[in-house]
Formats: structure tokens, sequence, C-alpha cells
């Protein structure tokens, strides 16, 4: 579940979220409802790059190589009419670290560097345990 997240401090993101063809997974605007008493601070688009789960890790490089392939020119496009403070890739991981297992490695091949690079994109990989989401935290 690749996700390509894009901020900005000044520009919205709404008109481009309408009229184009790369799939939007959310978007908001600043000044809107972050929750009971909190506005959101910038403006986000997050575009859906993957479908895989968290714990197949190649199979979304794959779909984030292919999806930045085919939408390069959208996503330049998009980075020349806004002005972007940040934009990255993230993905989500499940840790392998358990039992004997002490050491987690996630390569990163040069197509994904090159395109990512190109487009001044960052990437995060956020790693969860296994069991993040089913532990009740008191």
């Amino acid at each position: 579940m690749c996700i390509l997240k894009v901020y900005s401090d000044t520009d919205s993101f709404k008109s481009f979220e309408k009229t184009t063809k790369v799939p939007v997974y959310s978007s908001y605007d600043k000044g809107e409802s972050k929750g009971k008493s909190q506005v959101r601070a910038d403006y986000k688009i997050s575009f859906d790059i993957s479908g895989k789960d968290w714990d197949d890790f190649e199979g979304q490089v794959e779909d984030s190589i292919n999806f930045l392939a085919k939408y390069y020119d959208d996503i330049e496009q998009l980075f020349k009419t806004h002005s972007i403070t940040t934009a990255y890739l993230d993905f989500p991981l499940y840790s392998r670290l358990y039992g004997d297992i002490v050491n987690q490695n996630n390569h990163l091949p040069k197509e994904l560097i090159v395109l990512a690079g190109k487009l001044s994109l960052g990437i995060e990989m956020a790693i969860y345990s296994k069991d993040a989401f089913d532990r009740d935290i008191d």
C-alpha cells in the first residue's frame, strides 16, 4: 500500500484532483477540520501507488516504478504548477525482526531512485510490528 504524499503551504490541489487521471487516494485543504478542535495547517494530496500488502515490499516497489513511469508527466506538471513544500513515497512495511532475525534490509532499485530523484521525491519506509494494530495501548 504505497502512497505518494504531496504537501503545499500555499496551494490547494482541488482543481488538479478534479481534472487528473492520476488515481487520487485523498486530499484536504488548509483550514479544514482535523478533529474536534484542530484545523489543517497545509494542503495535501495523496496518490494511490500500490495496493500490495505491507509484507510485499518488492511488490510495492515494482508498482511504484510502474506508477511513476506511467504518470511521470502528470506529476511533473503538478509540481510545476504548485508550490510544493514536500513530497515523498510512503512505504508501510511490517517488520521482519522477530525470533532469531536481528537485521532487516529493504533494497530500493536504481530505477525507483532515478524516477523519484527526477521528481524530487523523498522516500519513507514506515516499519510496523506485525501485531501493531492488535494491541491495546493504554
